[in-house]
């Protein structure tokens, strides 16, 4: 007689399924943040990365360019190029050559002079555009993290390919909200900026009678530097020999802390910000600015007091307050400012006076 055939069982009950399913759950519930956390932690490399390859640039540069700094070197009334006249002061000069840069490098003819504008704030990488071997807008002058800078580069790259300009219609209302031809610069700017004494005078001073004047904090942080008399300040021309303190004193920064916080950015000026900083002997580190000293104005170099200034941001693409409840709050100048300029000390020691 032959026995009946024995078959395994069809699949899961319900109640096997439902374990299953709430294993499953969990072990994504647990490895989802792990995975997130790696992930912030990798764009935190990167950003280093990026900011390290900045600081070869420079030195690079210095090699080549007796120990300057990298900076923007057209010259008051001096015609470099037919598009544009000999500017009249240094600051419009620097501006005529950024857009110079611009329409050459990054294929932009349409841009005309821009005025009223401090180029080396956040546009001093476009000097060292064969150094970085930049493409323009170039995707490591931009932090992993800064989504908005990484959302302008796509933006013009997307126009561009349309056969226009307009890259602004690709970012959701997130931008200056300017569409003149000044408004063209942004998607070229950098997440990480030098400090104002790596391309001005540290402190005002007065050299055969005349005021030769620094640049330094306006009222509000968006009015970035007023450069006193644009007659007679001298941009450019610092060296890397003027650097007393490399491995304490901070060469570029990040406008915006990118990387302590999962939700949102905090400017950098906040004392619990902890920004990532390129220092002048190449290395980069995060710190949090209330351990670096408070810096100085340099329109009153003899004044203990720091500069200080309103951080008013345009909500639309900057980071609110640290009090997400008022529209602008006080904040002082720090490693921005160091007191002594570059023979000064931002972190691991006392102000240089």
């Amino acid at each position: 007689m032959v026995g009946k055939a024995r078959y395994g069982r069809g699949g899961f009950t319900l109640i096997e399924l439902l374990i299953v399913i709430a294993i499953v759950a969990l072990l994504v519930a647990i490895l989802l943040p792990a995975l997130s956390e790696a992930r912030r932690a990798a764009r935190r490399v990167i950003c280093g990365a990026n900011q390290q390859q900045l600081g070869i640039a420079q030195n690079n540069y210095a090699t080549d360019f007796t120990d300057r700094c990298a900076s923007f070197t057209w010259k008051k009334n001096i015609a470099y190029t037919d598009w544009v006249g000999p500017a009249t002061n240094a600051t419009q000069a620097a501006a005529n050559q950024a857009i110079d840069i611009l329409r050459r490098r990054a294929d932009r003819p349409d841009l005309q002079q821009i005025t009223g504008w401090i180029p080396h704030v956040l546009y001093s990488h476009l000097v060292l555009n064969d150094y970085l071997q930049q493409r323009l807008p170039e995707p490591t002058m931009a932090c992993p993290e800064d989504r908005i800078r990484q959302k302008w580069q796509k933006a013009i790259r997307a126009a561009l390919n349309e056969g226009n300009t307009n890259w602004w219609n690709f970012v959701d209302g997130e931008y200056p909200g300017d569409n003149s031809n000044a408004g063209q610069r942004w998607p070229y700017s950098a997440t990480y900026s030098f400090v104002p004494s790596f391309w001005s005078p540290d402190r005002f001073v007065t050299v055969g009678g005349v005021t030769i004047p620094t640049v330094y904090q306006a009222q509000y942080h968006y009015l970035w530097y007023v450069p006193g008399d644009t007659a007679t300040t001298v941009l450019g021309n610092r060296k890397f020999s003027d650097v007393n303190f490399p491995s304490q004193k901070v060469m570029a920064y990040e406008m915006n802390d990118y990387h302590s916080r999962k939700n949102r950015a905090l400017y950098h000026a906040y004392s619990n910000a902890k920004a990532e900083l390129l220092f002048f002997d190449g290395s980069v580190r995060i710190l949090e600015t209330k351990d670096s000293n408070r810096g100085f104005n340099p329109a009153t170099p003899a004044s203990p007091n720091p500069t200080t200034y309103l951080y008013a941001p345009n909500l639309a693409w900057e980071p609110p307050c640290r009090n997400t409840a008022v529209l602008q709050e006080t904040v002082t100048g720090h490693y921005r400012w160091t007191r002594a300029g570059l023979k000064g000390i931002d972190f691991g020691g006392g102000e240089i006076r």
